[in-house]
């Protein structure tokens, strides 16, 4: 997607009286990700850029998002703490998400990890009912 397009074409049409809703957006998540923040406020939604503690995006009181390239994910992988970050998450918000982004074949590519270690990972993180 070039700088001069937009996200609107593809997310639905906002409905009569709906409230518009807002997204709490981690600062650092909100630097790295402008196009990401910039589609969300062309929607309509508030959002609100504060130093999240855990999350990358907060979408109510009981549901957060965490955001992972496939080459963090990886390496939290590789490194023992993607777990852990998020039984922390779902501590606090009941409802914790991991939204993955990239392609997974690169993977092979830029890591000595093993496809199906990856995917036994997403397949754990799918089933796994977290505290």
């Amino acid at each position: 997607m070039s700088e001069d397009e937009t996200l609107i074409p593809y997310l639905r049409e906002k409905r009569g009286s709906e409230q518009e809703p807002t997204i709490i957006v981690d600062s650092r998540e909100a630097n790295g990700a402008s196009k990401v923040v910039k589609g969300l406020r062309e929607r309509g939604a508030t959002v609100k850029v504060e130093a999240l503690e855990k999350g990358d995006y907060i979408l109510s009181d009981v549901c957060a998002v965490e955001r992972k390239r496939v080459q963090d994910f990886v390496y939290t992988l590789m490194h023992r703490y993607l777990f852990e970050q998020l039984f922390k998450l779902k501590e606090v918000y009941p409802k914790a998400l991991i939204l993955l982004e990239g392609y997974m074949p690169i993977i092979c590519k830029f890591s000595r990890i093993q496809p199906s270690s990856v995917w036994g990972a997403l397949l754990n993180l799918a089933e796994m009912e977290l505290p």
